[in-house]
């Protein structure tokens, strides 16, 4: 080959590693909102939705407590208990922000639903329950 030839192919050569290297290049931005290490303290309100069939419930009792054994979290004694709304939504207020909470729907004598959620999922979603 003549040193030209290869001069030319060494030359686009580096233009193309220099280009593909160049600091120009944007970071790609997340498509989601990366969850915060710790709890939101000026969030303290819950929403629940409680559905049969995936159709919103109104007048189920929804009870919200703290789980016996944050290890293996399953719903404890209840301290309050709220009905669902024309929606099959119930807040419950004035929780802690650092607490896992239980909460249990008593959907019908023979068909109870539960969930147990810490801060990360009750701060930044509506917790369901139902099928």
């Amino acid at each position: 080959m003549p040193k030209r030839l290869l001069l030319a192919l060494a030359a686009i050569a580096i233009m193309v590693a220099a280009a593909c290297h160049s600091n120009t290049s944007t970071t790609p931005t997340p498509s989601y909102s990366p969850i915060s290490p710790s709890p939101n303290p000026s969030i303290k309100k819950a929403t629940v939705e409680v559905t049969v069939a995936g159709t919103p419930v109104a007048q189920i009792p929804v009870e919200i407590s703290t789980p016996r054994n944050p290890q293996s979290p399953r719903p404890g004694h209840p301290f309050l208990t709220q009905y669902t709304g024309k929606k099959g939504l119930t807040r419950f207020h004035q929780l802690k922000p650092s607490k896992t909470y239980c909460w249990l729907a008593r959907i019908s004598p023979s068909f109870r639903s539960s969930e147990c959620a810490g801060w990360a999922v009750w701060q930044t979603s509506t917790i369901i329950l139902g099928n």
